[in-house]
């Protein structure tokens, strides 16, 4: 059968024929392949909208040169936290308490809330592992703590039910997924009215959105996971991956009133999130934190990271986590990736973020906002310090505008199996400096 088309002369010879039939095939290939990047360019959609102007710069804040690895090392070890403001490095004291220690843990696995009668509670324990799990307990503020084993439900299928939190009357509130690839199974509502002891199902979680492309998820993930407002509202956010994460990644938010039994429809929050944490303002506006990251794209700022867009972003929403605003970039320097957010009763906000690739050491730095996360001052906190790049922080806040800082940090190295059995976690009762 010949190769070429019927509308073509015949070739004058085999081998003139074999040369345009080879030059045929090559052009339709050609032509092929470039409408099909074409249509491969115009289907990849853009990012949806993010604020990509930063009030502050957040590479050196407070006039100060960051401060050395010695000075980061002696302000961990001890009863105070480094502060930069108005071109001064200054001591600010604090009580810092060191955690009753779990193995096979890591620093980004921190979880923190408020039980009744302001009881603090924190899990350890690396995710699925049950020799790992601890429940620590402070009664007074973080001063002291206990400790005791946590069990895990019976039929669990996530690594991630580590995100849990405590409603007002003491129930722990846990969300069991599966995850990574080709899954659509329920995300299953874990609770225990006996501190973790014991487990029984109280919901199930449809997890069958598409992507903000249309498309369906390729993959899912809960790397946000679950948060509680102080009205015990709960807001639980996987977040959803294409096929090869390049097109259509999304953040989805669920929400419950009722302590876990139903839940609404999700919403979309973000394309390119996932870490991070939220908190409700005086003025009952909720904020939140979050992790972006995608890669370069044009329209970029000038002098953006030639890796992409790692940074924190923040977002509002005035109907309690069912629609956000447009999310604005709040750190400046890639990297500077995971955020979480506590509100005193002033509407001070402060967000205390990692900076795991640097300017200056390793460690968590707290930002300050006095109007609810709108700017922010030229002022910064340095709270623990660490050789594992990446570690992660979770407040809250005690009656009298004390945050308790939950800090995992590790001085063994910076890989997962050198801080496997090294993590440290420390509780920091502060306060930001005030004017008065």
């Amino acid at each position: 059968m010949s190769c070429l088309p019927t509308s073509l002369p015949s070739c004058s010879s085999a081998i003139g024929a074999t040369r345009f039939c080879s030059l045929w095939v090559l052009l339709s290939i050609v032509l092929v392949s470039g409408v099909a990047m074409r249509q491969a360019l115009a289907e990849t959609p853009p990012p949806m909208p993010v604020i990509t102007q930063p009030t502050l710069s957040t590479e050196q804040i407070g006039g100060v040169a960051w401060p050395s690895s010695s000075a980061m090392s002696q302000m961990h070890q001890g009863q105070y936290i480094l502060r930069a403001a108005e071109g001064t490095l200054s001591r600010i004291p604090v009580e810092k308490v060191l955690l009753p220690h779990s193995n096979n843990t890591s620093p980004q696995n921190v979880q923190v809330d408020l039980g009744p009668d302001r009881t603090v509670y924190v899990r350890q324990g690396y995710f699925t592992d049950a020799q790992s799990q601890v429940l620590c307990k402070s009664t007074d503020g973080g001063r002291t703590w206990s400790a005791k084993p946590l069990t895990l439900p019976e039929s669990m299928e996530s690594e991630w039910l580590s995100q849990w939190k405590v409603l007002g009357d003491g129930t722990f509130i846990a969300v069991d997924m599966a995850v990574g690839p080709n899954v659509r199974t329920p995300a299953v509502v874990w609770a225990s009215t006996n501190e973790g002891q014991t487990w029984t199902r109280r919901a199930q979680i449809p997890v069958e959105m598409d992507l903000p492309t249309g498309n369906p998820y390729f993959s899912r993930y809960v790397h946000r996971g679950l948060s509680r407002l102080r009205n015990d509202t709960l807001l639980w956010c996987p977040d959803m991956r294409d096929n090869p994460y390049t097109d259509g990644n999304g953040v989805y938010s669920f929400q419950s009133t009722d302590g876990g039994f139903t839940w609404d429809e999700p919403d979309l929050m973000i394309d390119w999130g996932s870490e991070g944490g939220t908190t409700l303002l005086p003025s009952g506006k909720v904020l939140a934190t979050m992790r972006y990251q995608r890669p370069q794209v044009a329209g970029d700022p000038a002098g953006t990271d030639s890796r992409g867009y790692k940074h924190l972003f923040l977002m509002d929403s005035d109907d309690g986590g069912q629609t956000w605003s447009t999310p604005r970039q709040l750190t400046t320097v890639y990297g500077q990736t995971f955020g979480y957010p506590a509100a005193l009763g002033d509407g001070t906000v402060v967000v205390i973020h990692d900076t795991r690739y640097g300017p200056g050491p390793v460690g968590s730095r707290a930002m300050v906002s006095r109007d609810g996360g709108r700017t922010w001052l030229d002022e910064v906190y340095y709270l623990d310090s660490s050789l594992f790049a990446g570690s992660y922080t979770a407040s809250v806040v005690l009656e009298d505008d004390t945050i308790l800082t939950i800090a995992g940090s590790s001085q063994a190295g910076n890989s997962w199996e050198a801080v496997k059995d090294h993590t440290d976690l420390y509780a920091i009762r502060w306060k930001p400096v005030t004017n008065d």
